[in-house]
């Protein structure tokens, strides 16, 4: 199937990707400073002066779950997009590109780089510097393909992890509200974290072994066609990869007991979770490795 299917290209000049970064720059700046005086309208208890900026409940963090609800929303359709087209053949998913992909990546990368100065805003702490390193990891990986013209499909379909993000997003404008403990104990929150735990399971702690089986069985079967020369497709995409399933897995086990709370379950150990995350990493593995 190879042999008979063309490789999508769409390729921008360095003039054209620079007028298209500006471009995105521009919304996801005003969109993080909108979003301020909107989380003023709709949750009247980040006006509270007691409330600190940064912390659940204080202006700052509902505006940072509204612009992070917003961007995962957007970039979805870019990813599944990206996905459809690129997946046709080896040559495609490891040189394609398309108007899709381009938009995808330059999203991502444009929405963390103006993410980074409004995580210090919120105030650093442990998980924000986790964080502010995944960011930079990101922009580096993603900017570098974008450039390049190259991993395009290994970056949309990583980028499907984002998904987990609209849940999530969802949780943390909950903590915004009023009357909090009563949204908790309301069906839809618990359908939410549901899925919130369903999503961090099959779009992170699975699919980034699968990407990463994926890749390796490609390169490996077909060596004459993915043969590349730049570290950024045998190292650090890959360390990339590992990374943020590192970060994701630690995540889980706050996502996993906050789940656990809204449907009033056991929560189960941290040795137990550990175990859970290792099997899904190995059916990861073995999904990846069959998946082309």
């Amino acid at each position: 199937m190879d042999a008979t299917v063309i490789t999508p290209r769409y390729d921008l000049d360095l003039a054209g990707l620079w007028k298209l970064v500006l471009v995105y720059v521009t919304i996801c700046a005003i969109a993080q400073v909108v979003a301020l005086p909107v989380s003023w309208m709709l949750f009247p208890r980040v006006r509270d002066p007691k409330q600190v900026r940064g912390e659940p409940g204080g202006d700052l963090w509902a505006a940072d779950a509204i612009c992070l609800l917003l961007f995962s929303i957007a970039l979805l359709p870019s990813a599944l997009g990206s996905i459809h087209l690129l997946s046709q053949s080896v040559d495609a998913r490891w040189n394609g590109s398309c108007v899709s992909s381009i938009h995808g990546c330059v999203l991502l990368c444009t929405r963390l780089l103006v993410h980074i100065p409004f995580l210090f805003w919120k105030g650093m702490n442990a998980t924000r510097k986790r964080i502010l390193v995944h960011h930079v990891m990101v922009i580096l990986v993603y900017g570098t393909g974008l450039v390049k013209g190259s991993m395009h499909f290994w970056g949309a379909i990583a980028g499907l992890c984002e998904s987990s993000n609209i849940f999530l997003a969802n949780v943390e404008l909950v903590k915004c509200c009023s009357d909090v403990q009563r949204l908790k104990q309301s069906f839809l929150y618990k359908l939410n974290s549901a899925f919130l735990t369903l999503a961090y399971i099959c779009c992170r702690l699975v699919l980034f072994p699968a990407v990463l089986a994926a890749l390796l069985t490609d390169a490996y079967t077909h060596p004459e066609l993915t043969v590349r020369g730049s570290v950024i497709e045998w190292v650090l995409m890959p360390m990339a990869i590992c990374c943020v399933w590192g970060m994701s897995a630690f995540e889980f086990r706050n996502i996993f007991e906050g789940m656990s709370k809204a449907m009033d379950l056991k929560v189960k150990s941290a040795s137990s979770l550990l175990q859970l995350e290792i099997w899904l990493a190995v059916l990861g593995l073995l999904v990846g490795h069959c998946l082309f």
